[in-house]
């Protein structure tokens, strides 16, 4: 008995050499996720986990199990220390007043938004006497028709509403990434903003926003708000000025992505910028015999992402993008294997360790599974897929198309399950539509916005901005059809997040095993996916602060209002009952269906009672 199982177990070794080190990032990820997960602050004696995980990996060095288990412990203590660093680094949320308030701040950031401008004020004081931790966001008049510049102090009279709770159980946790934001509350102006003062100096990241700031408004000066928004959004980050119609037909057919600059949009650019570059490189004699023409290209792509990076605001995603382009341009410098599942653990540990707070948020989730099934897919099924030598053209067409399908499947795939775990929702025909409008973005619309950059210090953007209009009209044509087709958004009820905890462990696991033990994936893949599809959607919802309640009736939603009608949570509750109308009543003791103080109603399972009020 022992001989085999040391011959397994030799086997085993052998098959998996390397692989035991890629789950050491996913030790880290779970650890945060444990950190978030928990209803409290962990106790002060979870702080001697760390350097007792270190120790055990000390203790069992000599043995390779032992050790290997001691080392997945390691990274996972390390992943809820760093968690409860980052939380610790911020500061409380300020007490907001209910009532109006004068308000005086510098402003930080400029967003314009299809119904208005907003700005992000820091150094805030309320009404002279409060002065917050945080930053607050307000939302401008309509009236105020140029928004100060960044680093301008102005006093405003405006109405502030602090971090919202979840709608419901599972919903879109807003206060988390406010705090995590650094920002303490949101509201409107109630009058016009006035000008006190201008700060003496003025951050690079200020200036960098001025520019992007510029720039968007010499696009919207030429395109329409329909294709203009677009285009600001892939050529400087903001999206806040894409109408909420289009938006969504975006979501549906299955494109948001594009619409979120990310990993996609850094690797369109690198990948132009390392063509280009190489493509120089072999036209002249002395680089060609004394340097590294792919070396030179990698940096110049490197370098060409950062800019974008820059160009496009820096936040996080793009920022994760540009750590594993980094990696992959290291490995190229050093001649090792540019795209790797070892380099992307590299990028996400680092990432986790800088942004713990990021692991819980879908951007993370979706865009590192992605990269991952691409890496892993490519890596087992790529070789049918590329163009072998003596094909002819048509058959090396339909490679081309079989590849973006393949991607896109893949992509897609992978990140679908977070999409619909978080967003309730999947697209059926993303595949289509991606794979008309990826090619159309890659090689006509972004080239071309990057042409029109380049010459805007000319006033020849025009020349370049135009075309690239017809290109996003032609992707906008696209979103729209597809958003028309039947079931194009299948709304799913909201699951556990256990479901979408085994969908991804089993997407890990088939992603980094190799041989047949990888298949055992798809086990941890079909329970998750059983416990998603068992879900549906609640007979009973209550408000965060109990003025709503809604209970489903099967033919329609009945929803209980109180002193006031919150439409920011009745827009929450709508996609939990997409088909169904909401029936908004006010319910008081004097009600038929009351009596004692108590009211019966029917929900689709069932009868409950609830407590009236004699308002």
């Amino acid at each position: 008995m022992k001989p085999i199982f040391m011959r397994l177990a030799g086997d085993f070794t052998e098959t998996q050499r390397g692989r035991f080190a890629l789950w050491l990032p996913v030790a880290m990820g779970a650890g945060i996720l444990f950190y978030f997960d928990l209803r409290a602050e962990p106790p002060l004696w979870c702080t001697l986990a760390l350097p007792a995980a270190g120790a055990l990996v000390w203790v069992s060095r000599r043995a390779a199990l032992p050790r290997a288990l001691a080392l997945l412990l390691l990274a996972a203590t390390l992943g809820f220390a760093r968690a409860d660093w980052r939380t610790a680094d911020f500061p409380a949320f300020d007490p907001i007043p209910r009532h109006a308030v004068i308000a005086v701040g510098r402003i930080t950031a400029v967003d314009h938004l299809p119904t208005g401008v907003r700005v992000r004020l820091d150094q805030v004081t309320l009404n002279d006497t409060q002065r917050l931790q945080r930053a607050i966001r307000v939302k401008l008049r309509a009236d105020d028709q140029v928004a100060p510049p960044i680093g301008t102090i102005i006093r405003v009279r405006c109405l502030l509403y602090g971090p919202d709770r979840p709608a419901y159980p599972g919903a879109w946790a807003y206060a988390r990434l406010q705090f995590f934001d650094n920002l303490t509350a949101a509201g409107f102006a109630l009058g016009h903003t006035e000008q006190i003062g201008q700060t003496p100096s003025i951050h690079m990241l200020a200036l960098v926003r001025r520019l992007r700031e510029a720039i968007a408004g010499r696009i919207l000066a030429i395109l329409p708000l329909d294709t203009g928004s677009i285009a600001v959004t892939l050529l400087t980050g903001f999206e806040q000025s894409i109408p909420s119609a289009e938006r969504q037909e975006f979501i549906t057919a299955g494109l948001a992505h594009l619409l979120a600059v990310a990993g996609l949009h850094v690797g369109i650019i690198m990948g132009l910028a390392f063509g280009v570059t190489r493509f120089f490189c072999a036209r002249s004699e002395r680089i060609s015999l004394f340097w590294s023409g792919k070396a030179i290209a990698a940096c110049a792509a490197l370098a060409s992402g950062a800019l974008y990076a820059a160009l496009t605001g820096f936040h996080l995603p793009i920022m994760r993008s540009l750590a594993m382009a980094a990696l992959i341009t290291l490995g190229v410098l050093v001649g090792r294997r540019a795209v790797s599942l070892r380099g992307l653990g590299l990028a996400a540990m680092l990432v986790m360790l800088l942004t713990p707070d990021a692991v819980p948020d879908v951007s993370f989730q979706m865009s590192f599974s992605a990269v991952l099934a691409l890496i892993a897919g490519y890596e087992r099924l790529g070789a049918w897929l590329r163009p072998a030598a003596g094909q002819g053209r048509v058959w090396r067409l339909g490679l081309t198309i079989a590849a973006l399908a393949f991607t896109s499947l893949l992509a897609g795939g992978a990140s679908m399950p977070f999409a619909a775990y978080h967003f309730h929702q999947i697209q059926p025909y993303y595949i289509l539509a991606n794979v008309l409008a990826v090619p159309l973005t890659a090689l006509f619309v972004l080239p071309l916005g990057l042409l029109a950059v380049a010459v805007m210090p000319l006033h020849l953007e025009a020349l370049a901005l135009v075309p690239m209009g017809w290109g996003i009209r032609l992707i906008l044509d696209v979103a729209h059809l597809i958003s028309q087709w039947p079931r194009a958004v299948i709304v799913t009820a909201p699951f556990a997040g256990a479901a979408a905890a085994s969908i991804g462990f089993g997407l890990i696991w088939l992603c980094l095993w190799r041989g047949r033990l990888a298949l055992w994936g798809l086990i941890f893949i079909g329970a998750g996916a059983l416990l998603a599809a068992s879900a549906r959607t609640p007979d009973l919802v209550v408000s965060p602060d109990a003025q709503l309640i809604a209970l489903d009736q099967g033919s329609d939603i009945l929803v209980l209002r109180g002193r006031k009608l919150d439409h920011y949570t009745l827009a929450e509750w709508a996609p939990l009952w997409p088909a169904a109308p909401l029936n908004i009543v006010k319910l008081t003791a004097a009600d038929p269906a009351c009596a004692d103080g108590l009211c019966s109603l029917m929900t689709k399972h069932g009868r409950i009672e609830i407590a009236a009020g004699p308002d």
